[in-house]
């Protein structure tokens, strides 16, 4: 029996419409979780190489920082305790990396009321909140 060759060809494989939607590695999950990870290691001023120095593989050894790469694209994914691992050397619950997004979370339209408010009276929302505390402060609120 001979070889078979394999054959790649970017038509059948998704990748020339759509760049992931039909390929089997890639994970929607698995991007946003390795997007928040993205995040987390940048707030810190860490490399991909510092990463992977940090976090140990279940079986002994690091990963590399291609597997991390590819993990923050959502292109591979590791064990739960990878995870579990990588929360751990930012500080934060597991929960947190795996979790829910508030930014995901439904807005009420009270919610939303207090949002156009802001915006059409051009103000941060930092700036809104010291003058509600100051308004607070004036009416004996304050506790």
């Amino acid at each position: 029996m001979g070889k078979r060759r394999y054959r790649f060809d970017p038509l059948r494989s998704g990748y020339a419409a759509g760049m992931g939607r039909t390929d089997p590695y890639h994970c929607e999950w698995g991007v946003i979780v390795g997007d928040r990870i993205r995040r987390l290691r940048r707030e810190r001023d860490m490399t991909l190489y510092e990463l992977c120095a940090a976090v140990d593989k279940p079986d002994g050894g690091n990963y590399t920082p291609g597997f991390f790469s590819r993990l923050e694209r959502g292109w591979a994914s590791g064990p739960l305790v990878t995870y579990v691992e990588v929360a751990a050397q930012f500080g934060i619950q597991p929960g947190a990396l795996l979790g829910p997004d508030d930014a995901q979370r439904e807005v009420s339209q009270a919610e939303m009321t207090l949002v156009e408010l802001i915006r059409r009276m051009r103000i941060t929302p930092a700036e809104a909140i010291a003058r509600l505390a100051r308004l607070g402060e004036d009416a004996g609120l304050a506790g």
